[in-house]
């Protein structure tokens, strides 16, 4: 049985002066049609990802935030981005070729290196052409039971709006890559994103649970999606769209969220989620090891250093390495002061976290 919750979204609470007219009084605030706002201080805002392609750091974040560095974060330029909606994550297949996602199911595209950036996709077109895509396989195959759930599930969409967030973008090139996210969305390009194709029937989560991760496997063609409720998935994408597929792990030993993942230079993944639990695998979830490590809180954000070490990070702050390919992890003595929502690895023996504070440097122990 398919079971639905319902997110909640924000309210926007509008503080009205007496000299406002009323007829902005009742405009409509649609984050979706407001370009990102232009800060000073856009990198001492909430920062949700921070991610490193070639020689260029880049930072996502609140109200439509795109930032990038080409000084190794000592310094960052807004980006100009056409919605205001918070932005999640971000992936580049070639040095000019980006693409980022966020809330209200946005999907943005870049040609200039990241610079600028242009809306690809919505929450609104995730409904509508969502509800046009499975009621045509319904009538195609009426005796399939999956497809009126579909349905059902675009019909609800549609009545919610763009209420739903990716978490994830990854490009295998320039012209096939995925979009994952909330109560499971799953979406596919061939085309360098001119077509986002629907893909939820392909994918063994018949609960909509969250998808917080997708990433490389070992093995060409294989990866997995991680997520809600002890979520993890194994999909081969190398074969025809016809046969692409995600299939649930049932051995997970854990029935709470992932958060984060990294893979190990042995070929391991570790995942790691809520109340600091993380775990390793070896054969892609067959079988599984508690890794060892420090109580810490949540697990929200990890990275691979370029030495093989692997970094994982605590919402509440803490910085965790391995140095044994994720078999057990140490707690660094470093401080950001603040929670930590994502990692990566800056220049000169450093590492740039973000969150509520926005982006900080931290250098590591030597």
């Amino acid at each position: 049985m398919i079971l639905r919750k319902v997110l909640l979204p924000g309210l926007l609470a509008l503080v009205l002066t007496p000299w406002v007219s009323a007829s902005f009084a009742a405009a409509k605030y649609d984050v979706l049609q407001l370009p990102a706002a232009k800060s000073d201080i856009a990198d001492e805002s909430l920062i949700y990802t921070i991610r490193k392609f070639g020689d260029r750091y880049f930072a996502t974040g609140i109200f439509g935030h795109i930032l990038y560095s080409d000084d190794g974060g000592d310094t960052w330029t807004q980006a100009e981005v056409p919605v205001r909606s918070s932005i999640t994550d971000i992936t580049f297949a070639t040095p000019e070729l980006g693409w980022a996602v966020g809330h209200e199911a946005v999907i943005l595209h870049s040609s200039d290196g990241g610079k600028t950036w242009v809306k690809q996709f919505d929450g609104i077109r995730y409904a509508e052409e969502g509800l046009e895509y499975y009621e045509k396989l319904a009538a195609e195959d009426p005796n399939d039971p999956l497809y009126p759930y579909m349905v059902d599930e675009m019909n609800f969409s549609l009545g919610q709006g763009a209420d739903k967030p990716f978490f994830k973008v990854y490009f295998h090139n320039e012209k096939f890559g995925h979009a994952v996210g909330a109560y499971g969305m799953v979406m596919v390009t061939e085309d360098g994103g001119e077509h986002w194709i629907h893909r939820l029937e392909t994918v063994e989560n018949d609960n909509f649970n969250h998808i917080f991760d997708f990433a490389p496997l070992p093995g060409t063609g294989k990866f997995f999606l991680a997520g809600e409720a002890g979520l993890f998935l194994v999909a081969d994408v190398s074969g025809s769209f016809d046969e692409r597929g995600a299939k649930r792990v049932h051995s997970v030993p854990w029935e709470g969220s992932f958060f984060a993942s990294a893979a190990a230079a042995d070929g391991s993944i570790i995942v790691g989620g809520l109340r600091g639990r993380m775990f390793r695998t070896t054969d892609a979830g067959t079988n599984w090891t508690v890794v060892e490590k420090p109580p810490t809180s949540s697990i929200v954000g990890s990275t691979q250093l370029e030495n093989g070490n692997l970094v994982f990070v605590g919402i509440a702050g803490e910085v965790l390495m391995s140095q044994d390919d994720g078999n057990s992890f140490a707690l660094l003595p470093v401080s950001s002061g603040n929670p930590i929502f994502t990692v990566a690895e800056g220049p000169g023996g450093s590492l740039l976290v973000g969150g509520p504070a926005g982006i900080q440097k931290l250098t590591l122990p030597q």
